[in-house]
């Protein structure tokens, strides 16, 4: 993920105050794909997608908090099984929302929070 500060319609990003972020941007869906993608890596069997972004908002702390709620939905993937064509399809979903962290001085990020609920 490449970094740039993102400004409000005042022109700067101020500190203490969330300011909402389209959730189609780049940085938006970059920041969604790097929660899920830490999601996957400590989920203990099933792999997820994000199937949408429902709201964004960036915050500046010490970094640049990015609060994300997501959809997710199942993938057709396991961490230890790769299906055939017209395998059945486990259909899980779940709402999360996460909080990825952009370091600025270290050029890292982190996700330093998630928490998600099954989509009934």
């Amino acid at each position: 993920m490449d970094v740039r500060l993102v400004f409000a319609s005042s022109g700067r990003v101020l500190p203490a105050q969330p300011h909402a972020l389209p959730v189609n941007g780049s940085q938006v869906l970059a920041a969604a794909q790097f929660a899920v993608f830490e999601f996957n890596t400590v989920n203990a069997e099933q792999q997820f997608e994000v199937l949408n972004v429902t709201s964004a908002n960036i915050h500046l702390v010490a970094g640049l908090d990015y609060i994300l709620e997501v959809q997710l939905g199942s993938t057709t993937c396991t961490k230890s099984h790769r299906p055939t064509l017209g395998e059945p399809r486990d259909l899980s979903s779940f709402k999360c929302k996460f909080v990825v962290t952009e370091i600025l001085c270290k050029n890292s990020h982190e996700l330093t929070k998630k928490c998600c609920l099954h989509d009934a």
